[in-house]
């Protein structure tokens, strides 16, 4: 049994290894934490807690001494980033400590410098570097001071991280598009010194590989992780010879933009253009056709980024490296639509209405400005879903499947 070091009571956090749940969870279950649990998980907690000879911390009064625990992350507006920091609060808060937060704004001078300021004032360091990893934050990691990088490797191997598999998401959000049988896949993606940016790259052209297709440079643009950037992207990929008949977005931001631009152009999706995204924003759900994406596993990086943190990783010879597996959201961006001159000729009308755009026409799939009638699964397994699964509420047809 791990107990803490200071004082040999066990901890919230023993409570909760011991009954093996979340420290969120174990929080919530003695009443601490603001979500509910079940009455079950609420006596399974207590018996661990009264196992253990675990004592409520009384209001107002602190067992040991509160940490103040320091993240740098490049924008504190970006959604993921507040959902990886919410998490990391809520589990820090739960055993009394505190979490100063800071951005760097994609720029590695101004993230190292705001670590060398804080290094004076906190006990530990989640980083979700911009780069290469900074003088600051070696110089913290020296002093025995615990770093662990999230979301982002720093190139830094010898430094504890939590990451999720970027390369195997971007690869599978790509064949998500190429099984629903789309030709001219673009990439929207990240400045490729984000070591993020880079794997979903790889995946990108990993699945274009699969699939015996040559990736055009044309389709392939590098930006930052900005809205105005997804915006500039659709602009410059439509004016290319072929344009592109779908789109991975590799940022829930750059996918904003993207979806911006589009209806800027006058087209819809998945009609004109189909999205894939990247981390489930709010607005994915909400605009219409709802946007697949691959949903980022936040919470669990910010609970397993603060766990690396207090259990003194940094004494093992070997740093602590989690990667963790990603879900896909499945909902209408990417399904191939059938247009209206093909159901006709198929015998569901008559009249002369033109052929649909093939596949290599640069119009895209419904270039010639018919509506699409219906929806079509794509060519692979993993993408068939029923017609009454179609037709059904968002909430019906959406859910998460695991990679």
């Amino acid at each position: 049994m791990n107990t803490n070091a200071n004082t040999g009571a066990p901890t919230l956090r023993d409570v909760a290894a011991h009954a093996g749940v979340s420290l969120a969870t174990a929080s919530c279950a003695l009443g601490r934490g603001r979500r509910g649990v079940s009455d079950e998980m609420r006596a399974k907690v207590q018996r661990a807690a009264d196992e253990l000879g675990y004592e409520l911390r009384p209001r107002g009064r602190q067992r040991v001494r509160s940490l103040t625990v320091g993240a740098v992350v490049p924008d504190i507006r970006n959604s993921f980033f507040v959902s990886v920091l919410g998490a990391m609060d809520e589990v820090l808060r739960a055993d009394g400590h505190r979490l100063v937060v800071a951005p760097s704004g994609e720029d590695p001078e101004v993230e190292d410098d705001v670590v060398a300021r804080l290094s004076s004032r906190i006990d530990a360091l989640a980083l979700a570097p911009t780069a290469v990893v900074g003088p600051a934050t070696e110089e913290l990691a020296r002093r025995g001071v615990p770093v662990v990088l999230v979301d982002r490797d720093g190139s830094a191997p010898h430094l504890p991280s939590v990451a999720m598999d970027n390369f195997d998401s971007g690869r599978r959000a790509t064949m998500v598009l190429v099984e629903a049988g789309y030709e001219r896949i673009a990439l929207v993606n990240g400045p490729q010194r984000v070591s993020t940016a880079r794997d979903r790259t790889e995946g990108y052209l990993a699945a274009l590989a699969d699939a015996g297709r040559v990736p055009s440079p044309e389709r392939i643009w590098i930006g930052e992780f900005t809205l105005q950037d997804g915006r500039t992207a659709v602009h410059r990929l439509l004016q290319a010879r072929r344009r592109p008949d779908a789109i991975f977005s590799t940022s829930a931001i750059l996918t904003s933009g993207v979806l911006f631009g589009l209806r800027e152009h006058g087209l819809r999706w998945p009609d004109d253009v189909a999205v894939v995204g990247y981390g489930d924003a709010v607005f994915a759900s909400l605009v219409e056709p709802a946007v697949t994406v691959v949903e980022q596993p936040t919470v669990a990086m910010g609970e397993a980024a603060v766990r690396i943190l207090l259990s003194g990783s940094r004494e093992q010879q070997s740093p602590t490296h989690v990667v963790l597996s990603s879900n896909l959201v499945l909902r209408d961006s990417h399904w191939r639509t059938q247009r209206s001159g093909s159901r006709q000729r198929n015998g569901s009308g008559s009249g002369g209405v033109a052929s649909p755009a093939g596949p290599d026409d640069p119009r895209g799939p419904a270039g010639d400005g018919v509506a699409p009638t219906s929806r079509a699964p794509g060519a692979g397994t993993a993408m068939t879903r029923s017609a009454a699964a179609r037709s059904a509420p968002a909430r019906a047809t959406r859910g998460a499947q695991p990679w």
